[in-house]
């Protein structure tokens, strides 16, 4: 006779204990990161006290009231006007950090679109079309983003002038001075209307403007990132399994349905962290503007470092600047796929 066999544990020996419950392991994970962001806030705290007591001993005064003296350089093409001796340094701060801003939502919605139709191409049955999308992201990805910048530079500044470059496109103004597009607006009957701009003399009328320096930073930060964006395209959708598409195919699905009802929401699941940092890529990109040129946010702070000599103040904000808006599109993008995506395949 075996022994019978029972599954009763010895009281003190070997006794499981239960699981942790799913909301005890989020409260402390919220609370490890609590103590991370209060210990480095501290740190950091305790460095920004050290420097200002070294600096106030060499006489040096610190501190952040001078923002709210005036700015002594203007700021231009911005939602935001400076007028040097007039406006404060805060002003000039929002202003540039409006213009990066700016840029940066242009370059991401035009590489967006640019990489899926160029990531979609590469998948596509035509051989030349794949070749064409091939030579396209090779191309741009392999030369360094600072040429691309400087190349449409040179392209906009060799453009005609406004009186000769006004009978080249009835829509589209091309000229040394920038880029003029049509943009809705209110017409002279003073209803909505899409507005082509048109020269007046030394002036263009209507539409929306592009400066040279705006235009070279974002065509050629679009251009390069949608490379990129493009093969993070290719691999999502490649990574689905091939009986989505062929169940697909017994059910008699056109290839562009089959695209934005079956395969495109699953490989945005794949696709969304990498695009995420690509975006974030952009965003740092945009500090290029400097060499062109252009007053986005890091450039005006070089001025304002320049003019103040503020540097730990100036350069501080700067860092919170670009730490802030990462950070909250980081935030953004993850909780759209936690909240999103989830309620989208369910």
């Amino acid at each position: 006779m075996t022994p019978a066999t029972t599954s009763a544990t010895l009281p003190g020996r070997g006794s499981a204990r239960p699981p942790p419950r799913a909301a005890d392991r989020g409260v402390g994970e919220w609370l490890r990161q609590a103590l991370a962001f209060a210990a480095l806030g501290g740190a950091l705290f305790l460095l920004f006290h050290i420097t200002s007591a070294n600096l106030q001993s060499r006489g040096i005064h610190s501190g952040f009231a001078f923002l709210w003296e005036p700015s002594r350089s203007p700021v231009t093409d911005a939602p935001l006007e400076v007028r040097a001796g007039v406006d404060s340094y805060a002003r000039a701060f929002a202003a540039g950090a409006l213009n990066s801003l700016k840029l940066s939502a242009a370059s991401i919605v035009a590489a967006t679109v640019i990489g899926l139709a160029i990531g979609l191409g590469r998948l596509a049955t035509n051989a030349l079309v794949r070749g064409l999308c091939a030579a396209y992201v090779e191309l741009m990805r392999n030369v360094p983003v600072l040429l691309h910048v400087f190349f449409w530079y040179g392209i906009t500044l060799a453009l005609p002038p406004a009186a000769d470059a006004g009978a080249s496109h009835p829509w589209v103004l091309a000229t040394n001075r920038g880029i003029w597009l049509p943009w809705p607006g209110v017409g002279a009957d003073g209803g909505w209307q899409l507005l082509r701009p048109l020269v007046d003399g030394f002036d263009v009328q209507g539409g929306i403007f592009m400066s040279p320096e705006f235009f070279a930073l974002f065509i050629g930060i679009s251009l390069y990132a949608a490379a990129f964006i493009a093969e993070i395209v290719r691999a999502a959708v490649g990574s689905l399994p091939r009986g989505q598409w062929e169940a697909t195919a017994a059910l008699g699905l056109t290839r562009f349905t089959l695209m934005r009802c079956v395969i495109l929401p699953q490989a945005l699941r794949v696709a969304l962290p990498p695009v995420t940092s690509e975006y974030l890529g952009i965003f740092k990109n945009s500090t290029l503007a400097v060499a062109v040129g252009y007053q986005d946010f890091m450039a005006i702070s070089n001025t304002m470092l320049t003019d103040t000599g503020q540097a730990v103040e100036v350069m501080a904000i700067v860092m919170a600047f670009y730490a802030v808006v990462s950070l909250g599109v980081s935030a953004a993008i993850h909780a759209y796929a936690r909240r999103g995506l989830r309620g989208s395949v369910a």
